[in-house]
This record gives C-alpha cells, structure tokens and sequence, in this order.
C-alpha cells in the first residue's frame, strides 16, 4: 500500500472510530495501535508467532465461511457437539457476537432498523472481533478449540462487495489471530436463495450475493478447505470433522498461533 493510501486508511479508521467512540462512550484504541504499527513498518514483512504454554499445545481455531444460508450454523454446532462427543474442549463463537455492545449496534443495523455509513459499519464489525480477541486467545491457549461462525474473511468480502477497497477493509482486522483452518462452505447463490428464510436480513439479496462470492475467491489462502455445501447435510457433517480433527491433532502437538495477514 502506498504512502497515500495509508493516510487515507488512517483518516478513515480514526473517523470510524470517533464514531463508535461517541456512540458506546468507550475507547476502541484497536485501528490506532495496529494501523500506526503498519506505518512503522512500511513494506517489510513480517510474522506474529505467539507461543502458548510449556509444551504449546493448544486448541485449535477454526473458522467456517460462507454465503448466507450455506449452512454454517448448523454444520458449525453440529461439529462442536461431535468434538466433544470425541473427549476435546470445544466452543462455538459466532461473529457478529450480537450480545457485545457493538454487537446490538450490529445486530440493528443487520435488521434494518439502523443506517450507517458503509466505513462506519465495517469498523464495528471489526472492533466486535477485537473486544473478543483476548479471550479467544486465552481459550485456544488453554486448550479449548474454538470453531467460528464467520470471521474476518466475511467482514472484508461483504464490505467489499458494497464498493470499499479491498486493502482498506483488511487493515483493521491485522493483528487479530489468524485460524488454523478456514473451511468454506460453498454453494451458488441460486441454490442459497431457495433456502428457507432467505431475504430475512440486509445482505441476503441475490446480486449481492454473487459479487461476495467473488470475494470470497480474492481472499483465499493455504489454510482453506472447500466443501461442496449442496452435497447431503450428512456428508458435509463428515467431511468437515475429518479436516477438523487432523487440524485439531497438529495444535495439540505445537502449532503456534499467528497473527492474520501478518506476512
């Protein structure tokens, strides 16, 4: 990213910010510090390993992404239960957390009851994930293996698809724990449409759809996993724990954890 960009990156998040701030009455210090770290550090990359306990083993994250009404909730509480029938500590997290303070800002934009400037509401999507980030830390270090319902990936594909430049969207989330695991579920918007409840929030309009899954394409990397989600419920509920457990076996024997989009 240019010099210019990163000044128009910052005045973004630092208006972005005042916004939240005015409306919560709380500071989100998160654009600040991780935005003028990426000017500090310019072009150079680097890495954000960050080691757990004595022998690093760990719970691992694993995130499942996807167009609306692909089946991730169901897949993903499916999976948490068949974890924990296994003997692992696992959790469900979902993003948005709608029982955050900017969660219920979130969650009234979602429902249409709320307008914010399109900058605005990716900040509050990323600043829901920052107010967990700690705790999700602490979790996976303590060897809870935490699976979760959309995550950044969802926040840039869907701020992108409404116009915003694809860089500007990543900036505020780097910094946040990168998954060991990102499965996507993936199905054509046609078929997504004709499932029960569609058209229920904002995003879940068919054109929209289309231009998030091309997105979604932009944005994949080494530690995804692609399951065909109009196969039988069945077979999806096995493939995606076949992925998770070998994720989960190569954490608990020392994975470090990472930070997204950090190299």
């Amino acid at each position: 990213m240019t010099h210019t960009s990163y000044l128009t990156v910052g005045k973004a998040l630092n208006f972005g910010a005042g916004v939240v701030r005015r409306s919560l009455n709380f500071q989100l210090n998160f654009p600040h510090k991780f935005f003028i770290r990426r000017i500090q550090m310019g072009h150079n990359n680097h890495t954000c390993s960050l080691r757990g306990g004595k022998e690093d083993s760990r719970g691992a994250l694993v995130v499942l992404e996807g167009l609306d009404r692909c089946g991730k909730t169901t897949q993903s509480t499916r999976l948490v239960a068949n974890l924990e029938k296994l003997g692992h500590s696992a959790e469900l997290w979902r993003f948005p957390d709608r029982t955050t303070s900017v969660g219920q800002m979130i969650s009234s934009y979602l429902s249409n009851k709320s307008q914010l400037d399109d900058h605005t509401i990716h900040l509050l999507f990323s600043a829901n994930r920052w107010e967990k980030r700690s705790l999700m830390e602490s979790k996976l270090k303590s060897g809870i293996t935490l699976v979760v319902d959309r995550y950044s990936y969802s926040g840039v594909a869907f701020s992108s698809a409404k116009g915003l430049d694809i860089e500007w969207c990543k900036a505020p989330e780097i910094g946040l724990l990168a998954p060991d695991l990102v499965v996507y579920l993936d199905i054509p918007p046609e078929k997504a449409a004709e499932r029960g409840g569609y058209g229920g929030e904002r995003y879940e309009q068919l054109e929209f759809q289309k231009k998030v899954g091309q997105n979604y394409q932009v944005l994949r990397g080494p530690t995804w996993k692609i399951i065909d989600a109009c196969s039988p419920m069945e077979d999806v509920e096995e493939q995606l724990q076949e992925m998770v457990l070998d994720c989960v076996k190569t954490c608990q024997e020392g994975k470090p954890l990472s930070c997204l989009w950090s190299c």
